[in-house]
Formats: structure tokens, sequence, C-alpha cells
């Protein structure tokens, strides 16, 4: 049996904590081996040095909500996977998580197998979002031959790629903002989502961001 995955949680209700850390047990090799109530308390024990394979994390909490944990690790280096769990949909805050650093959300009213696909996604590719799906590559051979990066931007026209740049901006303009900086109608910009959409089989601006950030496009755009 291989060495199990290290899980910190951080959730202010301890009832959830504890039938979480049950659930999460079950679901693989993985071992929850410290509980949090707040962002800061973890913060405090990261001090330590020490870091987990993977941090599941609630969004709304007293004392540093997950919002801003992921602000004090991006202000302080902190690389460690977070898997954010969530009551609010709200995708310009799920977009912001992501451009932080966080590597996954689930609504809190998740099943177990959601759940366990985003734990093992998060812990065996990087990342994981329930609608996002990665860019399959069919041909080995020219898998072989270019990187994943240069078959993605191969794909793309310039114009697209000038409206992927603008999504993912950190000053996070609407749709209706890039149209006005790329000097063309609102129609037209949704014309490059969903091309765009089609090629990568993506289905929200959430599924963009995260499609750059994944693949570390933004500097190549």
């Amino acid at each position: 049996m291989p060495n199990p995955k290290h899980i910190y949680l951080v959730d202010d209700h301890v009832i959830i904590r504890n039938g979480l850390q049950e659930l999460v047990e079950k679901l693989g090799p993985y071992k929850v081996t410290h509980q949090f109530d707040n962002g800061r308390d973890l913060l405090d024990s990261l001090a330590s040095g020490k870091r987990p394979d993977l941090i599941i994390m609630d969004q709304s909490m007293p004392q540093m909500n997950g919002h801003e944990v992921m602000q004090n690790f991006r202000e302080k280096g902190i690389q460690v996977p977070v898997l954010m769990l969530t009551l609010n949909e709200d995708e310009d805050l799920i977009i912001q998580l992501f451009r932080l650093g966080v590597r996954g959300y689930l609504k809190k009213n998740c099943n177990a197998s959601q759940l366990g696909s985003a734990i093992e996604h998060i812990v065996s590719s990087g990342y994981y979002h329930n609608e996002f799906l990665t860019l399959s590559l069919q041909n080995n051979a020219v898998e072989n031959k270019k990187g994943e990066q240069d078959l993605i931007l191969e794909q793309l026209t310039a114009r697209e790629k000038e409206f992927l740049r603008l999504v993912c901006h950190e000053k996070e303009y609407t749709y209706e903002q890039i149209a006005d900086k790329m000097g063309v109608q609102h129609r037209t910009v949704d014309g490059y989502r969903e091309a765009i959409f089609e090629k990568f089989r993506i289905k929200s601006k959430t599924g963009l961001v995260l499609f750059v950030l994944k693949h570390r496009l933004f500097d190549l755009l």
C-alpha cells in the first residue's frame, strides 16, 4: 500500500471536519493529520515549515476566510495545493481564488464521488474543476514532437490570444470591457469565447482562466 498523502482540514464546524476526515480517509490512501477551525491557526501551523500534500479548506470562516488565507499564501510565497469548499457560486470569486493559487473548488453539498475525484486530480495532475477537461492529445507522435503549449497556441488566432490574455488579466475585465479594449462589438467577443469553448471543451469563464493557468499560457499569449 502506498504511503498516504497527508491532508489538512480547515473548517469552523467540528462536526463537519470530523465527518470530512472519516470520508476522506475512506476515499483513498489519504491521512488527515491536522484540523483547524480558522485560517489564522492554519497559517500559524505552516509557519513551522511543515507542509501537507493537500489542504481542504472552507471559504467562509471567522478569523481569516479562505480568500484571505490564499492572499496570505501569495504574499509569503507559500505553495501548498488547496481544494476550496464553498457555498458561494459567484464566478468572480471562484476566478479570484484560482488566480490566488487554489487548485480546485467544490460546493459544500458535493457527493463523495466528486470529492474523491477532486482530491485525486489535484494530487495527480495539479488541478480540478468540475466542468474543466484538459486538452486531449490523440496523436502520440505529434505529442512527442511538440509541447502541449505549442499545440494549444497553434489552435488560437491572434485575436483569440488577445481575448484570452484580457480574460485572465488581474484587473478582472468583464466581457463588455474586453470588447471595448479590443475595439470590437460585444458579439465579436462572444464569438472568440465560443470558438475557444468549442476547441478546448470549456464551458465557462472560470474554465477559461483555469485553462490558461493550468497550461501556463499567460506569458505566451
